[in-house]
């Protein structure tokens, strides 16, 4: 095996690994896909990791991980690694939002146990300054290779990315009349917002990393673009849903990114119609409909099926003491 930083990889290899990562999707539902465009998403989606990868953000870290000066640069960034076969792959240290240190893998091919263990071996060896919890991977869903890596002790479904060209739209006749949509305005809705999600948060502490509350930042960019709506039933607000322009296989996508419901509210029946209202309001200006959701987050994961979005993508954390 041979490596070097993700910034010094030529357009050849970063489309390669760009077809791999495209290979990781179900595509099975999805028509009128623009292969190319889809690639170079993908590929340009790679390229972002060497995002925050100036000589201040190494400074930074260096002094968060007290890493040494014999560590180079170079080795702080995400590393193209080639085997020794030809195989590529990508390896990234990261975070999850539970601040645990993960190793992330993209690779050209199916990933399984077996060319994980010698991936995670050497790439340890130059990422020498951290110690990963978890081993993040994207085998396509449902595939041998997933079936594979979740049979392995300790290893989880993780974010699990749901979308529809052609979400459902129907409100039954009892709610037509009862729940309606207005645009979020931020002094008028963040106060209720912040109320109710503090809310479920003392009630559900273990979900606090699963569906963190939307800070304004996010609020304020869904809101400039027409995306952000607070949800009424009888005139009485019981939700919101945040949403964000994203070209998501090269789509023109619309990207769910918060959907929340007020404790009286749930189990209520209103999160279906609440959606749909949604999608109808955008269904013209989109190509795909989709979100991440937690895979343990099941309430959440099978309503979003009954909007008619389908598993495209699905993330796995690995124990990497499995492999160190």
């Amino acid at each position: 095996m041979r490596h070097y930083p993700l910034y010094k990889i030529d357009d050849v290899c970063l489309r390669r690994l760009g077809v791999g990562v495209l290979n990781t999707y179900n595509l099975t539902d999805i028509t009128d896909l623009n292969i190319e465009k889809a690639i170079n998403k993908e590929s340009q989606d790679l390229l972002a990791l060497n995002d925050d990868c100036t000589s201040d953000d190494f400074i930074e870290l260096r002094q968060r991980r007290n890493i040494s000066d014999d560590v180079v640069d170079d080795d702080l960034f995400a590393q193209v690694v080639e085997g020794d076969d030809g195989g590529l792959f990508i390896v990234s240290v990261c975070r999850n939002d539970d601040d645990e240190t993960m190793f992330e893998v993209f690779s050209e091919h199916s990933l399984t146990e077996s060319v994980l263990k010698e991936l995670v071996t050497y790439i340890r060896k130059v990422f020498c300054w951290c110690t990963p919890k978890h081993i993040c991977v994207w085998p396509a869903p449902e595939s041998q290779q997933a079936q594979q890596l979740l049979s392995l002790p300790g290893a989880r479904a993780v974010d699990s990315l749901l979308g529809s060209q052609t979400p459902l739209l129907n409100v039954c006749d009892d709610l037509k009349e009862d729940i309606s949509l207005l645009p979020f305005e931020l002094e008028k809705y963040w106060p209720w917002y912040e109320q109710e999600y503090n809310k479920f948060l003392t009630e559900n502490p273990a979900m606090a990393s699963i569906v963190p509350i939307s800070d304004k930042e996010e609020l304020m960019e869904s809101i400039e673009a027409g995306l952000c709506s607070m949800a009424f039933y009888k005139d009485e607000p019981f939700g919101m849903l945040i949403g964000e322009a994203s070209e998501e296989l090269g789509f023109d996508g619309l990207l769910v990114s918060d959907i929340f419901i007020a404790k009286q509210y749930r189990g209520q029946g209103l999160a279906s119609p609440m959606q749909r209202l949604y999608y109808q309001q955008h269904v013209h200006d989109f190509e795909l409909f989709f979100g991440y959701i937690d895979a343990s987050n099941q309430p959440s994961y099978s309503n979003a099926l009954k909007q008619g979005r389908k598993l495209l993508r699905q993330e796995l954390y690995v124990p990497a003491q499995l492999f160190i």
